[in-house]
């Protein structure tokens, strides 16, 4: 029971490891550096404890390895930016629908005729019966 509560809890965390791009680009540093050191400290051998270099690859494969995890677990943020895009969009169109003169200007700049909303002005009726 407690082992099932655990895989559900990370399950959102492995699906991001496997699926976020920024995640997945850290892990490949984060290995890029690592594997630096051990090439690095088989062919150095005793001195490697003393080179500034191993020292420096560890230190930013650690940190590479930390921000992936602190990725993987923070939540998604939403992409603002498309929604507050839309929202002008929808509020330009409500407002040039709404205003009879907007209307008729955005219509004759994008080459229409400026008629009413209905039609009215735009269609002859047929005569009187």
């Amino acid at each position: 029971m407690v082992a099932t509560k655990q895989v559900r809890a990370a399950a959102p965390v492995v699906d991001r490891l496997l699926k976020d791009r920024r995640v997945q680009d850290q892990l490949l540093d984060a290995g890029d550096h690592l594997s630096q050191v051990y090439r690095r400290v088989s062919r150095r051998k005793a001195k490697a404890a003393e080179d500034k270099k191993v020292y420096a690859h560890v230190r930013k494969g650690v940190v590479a390895l930390r921000k992936a995890g602190t990725t993987a677990t923070e939540p998604r943020r939403r992409p603002w930016g498309k929604l507050l895009a839309l929202t002008v969009v929808a509020g330009g169109a409500a407002v040039v629908f709404a205003n009879r003169d907007a209307r008729a200007k955005v219509t004759s700049a994008i080459g229409g005729t400026s008629g009413s909303a209905d039609g009215a002005e735009s269609s002859p009726q047929p005569a009187g019966y």
